[in-house]
């Protein structure tokens, strides 16, 4: 019985190659532009229409970490906050970086010219050179500390 209830099933969407609007793996034929389907062709549009719908959501994730992770360094300096805020913002100071390269090994060989995905690509850009300047900054702060004498017995 849970067989029947699955989230995703054999049928899947892709766009018509006639007329691009979006039908299912189970039609013969488009259902706009009557233009006969490929069965084999249509599986694999599917797969690719599939994998950079999943882009799209992965990079939405890395733009609500990155919003989530300057929420959780704001909290920080407010005193019933503050613990949440450290244990929040020290996660993420790891999971962005290694979910943004995730998302580039995964998905950077996608050829396609779908607005959304160049919009994810461009947000998981964006992520990551945040990410990168903030270790940059974070690694010369504690260069320059450290040259300065002071002693650092940090987070």
């Amino acid at each position: 019985m849970a067989e029947d209830f699955r989230l995703s099933s054999a049928v899947q969407v892709f766009p018509c190659p006639n007329c691009n609007e979006t039908i299912n793996t189970s039609m013969q034929q488009c259902t706009f532009c009557s233009a006969p389907i490929d069965p084999a062709a249509a599986q694999q549009a599917a797969e690719k229409t599939a994998k950079i719908s999943q882009a799209c959501s992965d990079a939405s994730y890395l733009k609500i970490m990155a919003g989530c992770a300057l929420t959780f360094f704001i909290s920080r300096f407010f005193p019933f906050l503050s613990l949440v805020g450290i244990v929040g913002f020290a996660f993420l100071e790891i999971a962005i970086p290694v979910m943004t390269i995730r998302w580039w090994l995964k998905y950077r060989s996608i050829k396609t010219d779908d607005p959304n995905f160049v919009q994810a690509k461009l947000s998981a850009s964006y992520v990551g050179g945040g990410a990168l300047l903030f270790l940059l900054f974070v690694l010369t702060g504690r260069v320059v500390i450290h040259a300065m004498g002071f002693e650092f017995h940090g987070q």
